[in-house]
């Protein structure tokens, strides 16, 4: 049997009910722990093939919303590397960038603008070298509150890391497919 205790009902040292904490977690964020309020964020991300703006767009659109947007790990993994990545790199890229996100939305405010997904790194696997490891896979299946797929609708800006355009159209095709395909 369990009894029931209230502890604090004139609420003295926790100034809020759940309820009202429900009704409105952005505005009472500070009673969450950040890893709490991070469920709330709303995570919007961008997809695509490279240079087609969604480092831009999401730098940008934290900026002008006042919260966190989260980098490409993949580009700055291929930055420290000297642009010398192995395929078993890309299941840590997916996983830090994971990772990345979830740290950074318990610090947003409401949103969080994510440049790049799992699926986007799943997508360079496949056409890099052939194959998706499953659990990057699985991971490329990471479902957010609002996905943008960025087309490749004006020419490729080189800035020594890209490959060219033809990679850039198979990446947006196998984008495509693969949105499809999961629905």
């Amino acid at each position: 049997p369990v009894t029931h205790v209230s502890v604090d009902p004139g609420r003295h040292a926790v100034p809020i009910s759940g309820t009202v904490l429900r009704g409105d977690p952005h505005g009472h964020r500070r009673f969450l722990p950040a890893e709490v309020y991070a469920d709330f964020v709303e995570r919007i991300a961008f997809v695509g093939a490279e240079s087609t703006g969604k480092s831009t767009l999401a730098a940008r659109l934290g900026a002008r919303f006042g919260t966190a947007s989260v980098d490409e790990y993949g580009r700055t993994l291929w930055v420290e590397r000297g642009g010398a990545l192995r395929e078993e790199d890309l299941l840590t890229i997916a996983r830090t960038h994971v990772r990345r996100e979830d740290a950074a939305a318990g610090s947003a405010d409401r949103r969080l603008f994510i440049d790049t997904t799992p699926l986007t790194t799943a997508v360079y696997a496949a056409l890099c070298h052939g194959r998706v490891d499953p659990e990057l896979d699985a991971l490329a299946n990471r479902r957010y509150d609002r996905l943008f797929l960025c087309l490749p609708d004006f020419s490729l800006v080189q800035d020594g890391t890209r490959a060219d355009e033809d990679f850039r159209a198979a990446q947006h095709q196998r984008t495509l497919s693969e949105l499809d395909r999961r629905g």
